[in-house]
């Protein structure tokens, strides 16, 4: 059953004004129809709060429409909780004198970000491998292998800087309300088993950095998951060895718990990163500018590269497919508001060359505009 629709106000005052002139009979004289009137607005305004506080809490049944605390209550019946900050833990070298245990020193990279030595180690032959903790979290603190940092205070036993060599836990910022309600969302209408797609799905987001999942059966090896996933802080989606490492771990083990309660026992899981698959694309155009081209490419590229390989078992809407039909219709939705129209697209893979009416993702496959170039009909 849906919640009645809210009168306003002045509906409301209106009603009581005649349910009370109805139960007294009175049509004059005016004095008491004008303080009938007061009393009745005094009233409305009143019923009008509870109608509101009736459709607040009937909002916060559905994740939907929950505010930001009942959301958080509602993820927590099915064990669905909002992802805090992760602070990045990068493996470093750091040299100096042979014998020396580092302990609790300091360095610093070009950003300003501060990183901690959490596990110390002895220097031999030169090297010692530490631990490095950040110490703001958020994705600031992810850095590339081979990034040199400096030391913070200067140590006479250490030359001063500290090399990057392996990152064991991304930074990631604190997760959005609309990421958790999605999740919360998701989780409601998917029946997870312990080892269905979608816990596959909803353990991978866990993950830092992993904005998109998506497990399959490997057809070669009975009981072996593949598991596609795509980041947003790398250039394409396109998640490192490392991400993917620890994906891996996200997969297997509760990071809560430390115990491995999530793949079933079997064949271990296989984690591999999203493709690009490029295309270029010639657009012919009506009464085209600079300006109507330019909207027109952000569109079609938009349309391209959200496109993705569609798992019905975790996936309820198709949109698996590139076409020029797809292109075609979303230029025409920016061309037409500016008097241009276009009138014809040819797609072309870029690799192969070939010409295609349309191009289906699969696996871990994603589009990407290689191209776009207009040609003007008259």
């Amino acid at each position: 059953m849906s919640i009645p629709v809210i009168p306003t106000l002045t509906e409301i005052k209106a009603r009581i004004v005649a349910d009370i002139s109805n139960k007294v009979n009175q049509t004059t004289p005016a004095l008491p129809k004008a303080f009938n009137s007061v009393l009745a607005g005094a009233i409305a305004g009143f019923i009008l709060l509870l109608y509101q506080a009736i459709l607040w809490t009937y909002r916060q049944i559905y994740p939907s429409t929950a505010d930001e605390k009942s959301l958080a209550l509602l993820g927590s019946l099915v064990n669905i909780n909002r992802l805090p900050a992760e602070f990045a833990v990068l493996q470093a070298d750091v040299t100096g004198v042979n014998g020396y245990t580092i302990v609790d020193d300091t360095f610093r990279s070009s950003t300003n970000v501060v990183y901690k030595v959490t596990t110390g180690a002895v220097i031999a032959g030169g090297t010692a491998s530490v631990v490095l903790t950040a110490q703001e979290s958020g994705e600031i603190g992810n850095l590339p292998n081979a990034t040199i940092l400096d030391i913070v205070s200067p140590n006479a036993n250490l030359d001063g800087t500290a090399t990057i060599t392996a990152t064991n836990t991304s930074g990631d910022d604190a997760e959005s309300l609309d990421s958790y309600r999605t999740r919360v969302i998701s989780e409601y209408s998917k029946r997870r088993t312990g080892g269905a797609p979608a816990d596959y799905e909803a353990w991978g987001l866990e993950t830092p950095n992993f904005d998109w999942i998506s497990p399959l059966d490997d057809p070669d090896t009975a009981g072996e998951v593949i598991v596609y996933g795509r980041v947003d802080n790398r250039t394409d989606g396109i998640s490192t060895g490392n991400q993917l490492t620890e994906l891996g771990t996200f997969l297997n083990v509760d990071p809560v718990t430390g115990l491995r309660t999530r793949h079933p026992i079997g064949p271990p899981t296989t984690e591999v990163a999203i493709s690009r698959f490029l295309f270029d694309i010639e657009i012919f155009i009506q009464n085209t500018t600079p300006q109507i081209e330019a909207d027109v490419e952000i569109g079609v590229t938009t349309y391209v590269e959200t496109q993705e390989p569609f798992n019905e078992a975790i996936r309820t809407i198709v949109k698996d497919t590139i076409s020029n039909g797809g292109i075609s219709t979303a230029a025409n939705d920016i061309a037409n508001l500016q008097g241009s129209t276009v009138t014809a697209v040819i797609l072309t893979q870029t690799t192969p060359i070939l010409i295609i009416p349309s191009y289906q993702l699969f696996g871990g496959e994603f589009g990407k505009v290689n191209s776009i170039t207009f040609t003007p009909v008259v």
